[in-house]
């Protein structure tokens, strides 16, 4: 082969190489631009992924040593018995309106009582001045007569007095119902302690459309403002009128611990039947709010924490009972279950600042 075949053989190898390089590169390209997508669709699968977990995910890890720093602690919880509750809302009444119509009464007993000397004092000389005059006829006729017209006004002063102190009575029983209305008006030792405030009366309002059980006696109380402040009181009566603005049942109940100022607002929790079931109970300190709903977290093992819903629970003055999710000897976090809810959700900081870079 010469040396003009020979360049002639290079030129075509070359032209063949292009060729080859221009119509395959496109391929090549569009390979290569299909597994980066499929790479970078994957990687948003699994951002996807960690984030599904973390949406959903309810339990916290913490070392030991970071729970000694937040002072989380744990108790096992025990199987209770407890009755279904409603909350109501109460006041302590005040006793200045029982003072006053107390003392007007009395007074209207007193001038009654006056009356009724003074009739029986004038009636007393009548008779005398009547038996004088037939005895001796040294009494004249206008003298009888004079001390007759005493005594027809002092019955109808006594009746005046009567009628006042009827009123009086009237008025108090229209307003209070029995017993309290008998202790306005009489007095005696129930009323003492009312007005030494050594026991208060207090008017519980109930939802609408609740009513009391008729078995119902007494009602466990709690301060609004103070959660570890509870007592008991007892049934009295139902109120005269209905609430005027919720217009539920009222009934009023005598708390015989002097704790309590007049005035003031209680939570009152009224049983709604006389059964009692088998639960846990969740103290208060125990739950934290998320979403609007509370929780509790349960301790699984040393350094795993499990976030419970307590939705389905029933509240109660100590806490929320609940029968289901939460079982006797499960521990329940008592202390620090905030601490645990923002380390759960940590995760939602890092994300944002990831954000920012």
């Amino acid at each position: 082969m010469n040396s003009s075949q020979r360049v002639l053989l290079w030129i075509v190898s070359v032209l063949a190489i292009v060729s080859a390089l221009y119509f395959f590169s496109p391929a090549l390209e569009l390979k290569n631009r299909s597994d980066f997508q499929n790479v970078e669709h994957q990687e948003e699968d699994d951002n996807d992924d960690q984030q599904v977990s973390h949406q959903f995910a309810l339990s916290v890890t913490l070392s030991e040593a970071a729970q000694e720093m937040a002072s989380i602690k744990s108790q096992t919880l025990m199987e209770s018995f407890f009755t279904p509750e409603i909350r109501a809302m109460a006041v302590v009444m005040p006793t200045q309106d029982w003072r006053l119509a107390h003392s007007r009464c009395a007074e209207a007993e007193l001038n009654h009582r006056k009356a009724i000397v003074n009739e029986q004092g004038i009636n007393k000389e009548l008779s005398r001045l009547k038996t004088l005059q037939q005895a001796t006829g040294s009494i004249a006729s206008k003298e009888v007569n004079y001390v007759q017209t005493n005594l027809s006004l002092a019955q109808a002063e006594s009746a005046l007095k009567l009628q006042l102190l009827s009123n009086c009575h009237a008025e108090v029983r229209q307003q209070w119902p029995q017993p309290i209305a008998d202790w306005i008006i009489k007095g005696g030792d129930e009323f003492t302690r009312l007005m030494a405030r050594e026991q208060s009366i207090i008017k519980v309002t109930l939802p609408p459309k609740q009513t009391l059980n008729q078995n119902v006696t007494t009602v466990r109380w709690q301060q609004t403002n103070q959660q570890s402040l509870v007592g008991q009181a007892q049934r009295l009566a139902p109120a005269i009128a209905a609430d005027p603005v919720s217009g539920g049942e009222t009934w009023y109940f005598l708390n015989k611990a002097s704790s309590l100022q007049e005035g003031a607002q209680l939570q009152v929790w009224v049983p709604r039947e006389e059964r009692t079931f088998s639960a846990v109970m969740i103290p208060y300190q125990s739950v934290v709010w998320y979403a609007g709903q509370p929780w509790a977290y349960l301790q699984m093992d040393e350094q795993r924490f499990q976030r419970i819903s307590l939705t389905s629970g029933v509240n109660s003055v100590e806490g929320i009972y609940l029968q289901h999710g939460i079982y006797p000897g499960d521990a329940v976090v008592t202390s620090g279950a905030q601490t645990l809810l923002s380390e759960e959700f940590k995760w939602q900081i890092h994300d944002e600042d990831d954000d920012d870079d």
